[in-house]
């Protein structure tokens, strides 16, 4: 998965957005490119790749969820769960 991020002036902090996500590395340059040029090249577009349902480890080779997973009174599973419901609307 390829992430096309505007950014203005070039500039994460000042004012960015994600202009969309796609399967095709080409696709998503035409994408950036195309953004800059409609934003007056005010814009500067970035094209990160991702890994779908992935995320980085730690210096352990451990990652996030399996960190969280150690959490006591499985607080991490019921804050997870908690959000979701939210989500949907399914909160009382």
């Amino acid at each position: 998965m390829y992430i096309v991020e505007a950014l203005r002036f070039g500039n994460r902090e000042d004012n960015s957005y994600v202009v969309g996500v796609y399967d095709h590395l080409h696709a998503a340059y035409r994408a950036a490119v195309a953004e800059e040029y409609w934003r007056g090249r005010k814009y500067e577009c970035v094209v990160t790749e991702y890994k779908l349902n992935a995320e980085n480890a730690n210096n352990q080779g451990e990652s996030k969820e399996e960190w969280c997973a150690s959490l006591p009174d499985d607080v991490y599973v019921l804050d997870v769960l908690a959000r979701v419901n939210k989500h949907l609307g399914m909160t009382s």
